[in-house]
């Protein structure tokens, strides 16, 4: 595209309308990081394989909750000072690419690769906790009334009764949570966001009702003796052993560096990071928040932070509590793989709080069943917000020519990019047929997905769906504090009149340094620690733990954006003009 009487960008507007309000954004937030929260707070503490400790009055979980909430404040602050100046769809992608100095827009690409394949990454994640939430459902129901349709919930969506969803019965399923998605992502923008925020409400009223009732009627003893009647003789001292046994739990704990890579905080904080991601995504659909858009994504972003520290501190661990940690945390090491046979998995599902409240007080089951319905629609919530996010990310990258024009087109009866919804969503059908399927071992590339489990062998599993979702949003974490430092001196011309501008090189520098801390403890660290090991075995590590499919991922987007460049360089496309200017509004 020549230059001459023309703008140097694809289209003279981006076709999006700015009617989301700051409730809107506020609730689109909370739907992005919830996730499988409400039922599972407690399990994901477990995830990082780091003991699970009391510390004073508090676990060492809800510690680590605190201190990422803390330096979350400042993350908030830089996209709030950054979106006031670019308020622009797109995020840190528009951002990355305006502020860094030449290689801005190849950062600002595969930062936004990265994240957009770890996204979807997570919505097979997501797909699959949806699934297991309707089977507790059904293990909640027949606990409540012994009908041995709903005692067999297990088997629903899975070739076994293992509860695993795989096979072509979870593949219809996950087919038919996709297609619900699509639903609520091919509606009008306003419309769209109604359906967000009354879901979310709906949704946070079953998380009241489970933080009041499991308070209420959670009782260790009661569980101690329910338990073997539900869970084929598995007892709660079987469950603390295996948790001792796989080391998840101890009597104390430093947040001290043990080495150079080893740093057991900062596992937690990575755990903790994947529970948060989400709570920022309102600066990627600013170029639609209409009013005052610094008062709008501070209000968005720090209210869903302040929920997503509750959720994940106080919340997570006062109910474990009351029914005893140790065994919970080994029914949690249980899940996700840590402990084996025995004792399993008891009832062959994860240890959500609806559940255990059902193994507590059978009584209460349809109280339980109605939080279980709020616990599983969580997760189904966070995949049509990350859907709009990725695809306005899409559109972004059609501004900037680095990927085709169509892609990022705005449907006008949607007010969206109506394609980049489409294409996200038959991406998320690839990534749910390699979850299903042995694909990979068929075309002889299984070793990328083992396992130990026949059933799960050669297909993705939510573990390593988990790890590669922390890795490769690495740079959606770390580019926000380079680009505050840089700003006021890169692009003074941009972000002059940017909130707490003398400030934001601070800010940045610290949220800075506390994400590559992160990435290095929680990221390389681990890498070079298993690789060193005189048992290693390398590819075994590398494959099981999601980093081999990071540098697939990331090795493909450095190759489109070659292939792009050289095409808009033959074209005659003046992209270094381009960078220096905002996409269109």
């Amino acid at each position: 595209m020549g230059v001459a009487g023309r703008t140097l960008f694809t289209r003279q507007s981006s076709g999006l309308v700015r009617e989301v309000s700051v409730v809107n954004a506020l609730f689109f937030n909370t739907a992005a990081f919830i996730g499988g929260t409400l039922g599972g707070a407690y399990g994901i503490a477990v995830l990082a394989g780091v003991p699970v400790v009391v510390v004073g009055l508090v676990t060492n979980w809800s510690v680590v909750a605190f201190v990422v909430g803390a330096f979350c404040v400042l993350l908030a602050l830089i996209f709030a000072s950054l979106t006031t100046v670019m308020p622009r769809s797109g995020g840190d992608y528009v951002f990355t690419s305006r502020i860094v100095p030449r290689i801005g827009p190849f950062l600002g690409w595969l930062e936004s690769w990265m994240l957009a394949f770890a996204s979807i990454a997570l919505l097979q994640f997501e797909t699959a906790l949806t699934l297991r939430g309707i089977q507790m459902e059904g293990r909640i129901i027949g606990i409540g009334t012994g009908n041995d349709f709903f005692n067999g919930a297990n088997s629903w969506f899975t070739e076994g009764s293992s509860g695993d969803i795989t096979g072509v019965p979870g593949m219809i399923a996950g087919l038919l949570v996709i297609a619900l998605v699509a639903f609520v992502v091919l509606q009008p923008t306003r419309t769209f966001h109604r359906i967000v925020t009354w879901l979310t409400v709906i949704g946070i009223g079953g998380w009241i009702l489970m933080a009041v009732f499991g308070l209420l009627t959670f009782d260790a003893g009661s569980f101690a003796a329910n338990l073997p009647k539900y869970a084929d003789g598995v007892t709660v001292d079987q469950l603390a052993q295996a948790a001792t046994t796989a080391n998840l739990t101890g009597t104390s704990f430093s947040f001290g560096p043990v080495d150079a890579t080893t740093w057991p905080f900062f596992l937690l904080a990575s755990a903790m990071l994947f529970q948060f991601i989400g709570f920022q995504y309102s600066a990627y659909i600013s170029g639609e928040v209409r009013g005052n858009i610094t008062r709008g994504i501070l209000v968005a972003v720090l209210g869903a932070l302040v929920l997503a520290v509750l959720m994940n501190s106080i919340y997570a661990e006062m109910l474990p509590r009351r029914l005893g940690l140790d065994p919970q945390t080994g029914w949690a090491g249980a899940f996700w793989g840590y402990v084996g046979n025995p004792p399993g998995l008891p009832l062959g599902q994860p240890n959500y709080f609806q559940l255990v409240g059902a193994v507590t007080q059978p009584g209460l089951w349809p109280i339980w069943t109605l939080v279980g319905a709020a616990s599983t629609l969580f997760p189904f919530l966070l995949m049509p917000v990350y859907v709009i996010f990725i695809s306005r990310m899409a559109l972004a990258w059609s501004l900037d020519r680095q990927v085709p024009e169509w892609l990022g087109a705005v449907s006008e009866r949607l007010r969206a990019p109506a394609n980049a919804i489409v294409a996200t969503l038959a991406m998320a059908v690839i990534f749910l047929l390699f979850s299903n399927f042995a694909i990979l071992k068929a075309v002889g590339l299984g070793y990328l997905a083992s396992n130990a489990d026949p059933a799960l062998d050669g297909k993705l599993n939510l573990v390593a769906s988990a790890w590669f979702t922390i890795l490769a949003s690495s740079l959606s974490w770390i580019m926000p504090g380079i680009n505050a430092v840089l700003a006021r001196f890169t692009r003074p011309d941009l972000v002059k009149n940017a909130p707490w501008i003398r400030a934001l090189p601070w800010i940045g520098l610290v949220w800075l340094i506390f994400a590559v801390a992160l990435y290095w403890f929680a990221g390389v660290g681990p890498i070079i620690s298993n690789l060193t090991k005189p048992e290693a075995d390398p590819l075994t590590y590398l494959n099981g733990s999601g980093v081999t499919f990071v540098g697939i991922v990331l090795v493909i987007g450095i190759v489109w954006y070659a292939i792009k460049a050289f095409l808009n360089r033959r074209a005659g496309v003046e992209t270094e003009l381009m960078y220096q200017m905002l996409p269109p509004d």
